[in-house]
């Protein structure tokens, strides 16, 4: 019974350790949380969930104990569905990032380029606009 909820624990502090290293821009990191992630998703979902429930119904002693093992697992899901939906809109924001330092560098290096060449005055037109 136990671990169905250590899995989503251990999940959890994935997710919060995949928070970190995206703030940190530290995305080699990040690509081993990412497995360990799939690894505790593949456990979980071998898991059924109608055999999981019914001996937990036979291990707590009132069916309002059944119940709350029921809603604690269902807010620690919310949790971590929460906490991912977070950091995935805060990887799309470092690839929006990434992408506008990417066009800025590629205008930066056309201007050069134009520098490189003597035989066109380009250079100052690139320059001018980047």
């Amino acid at each position: 019974m136990i671990e169905l909820f250590d899995l989503y624990q251990d999940l959890k502090l994935c997710v919060e350790k995949e928070a970190d290293l995206i703030a940190e821009d530290n995305y080699e990191d990040l690509a081993e949380i990412i497995e360990q992630k799939n690894i505790l998703i593949n456990k979980i979902d071998q898991i059924e969930l109608k055999d999981f429930f019914r001996r937990l119904a036979f291990e707590v002693s009132s069916q309002t104990e059944l119940q709350d093992k029921k809603t604690e697992l269902q807010n620690l899901v919310s949790k971590i569905n929460e906490l991912q939906n977070k950091n995935m809109a805060n990887l799309e924001n470092k690839k929006e990032e990434q992408k506008e330092i990417l066009i800025a560098l590629y205008n930066r290096e056309k201007s050069i380029k134009g520098y490189l060449n003597p035989e066109k005055y380009e250079a100052k037109f690139f320059d001018e606009k980047s």
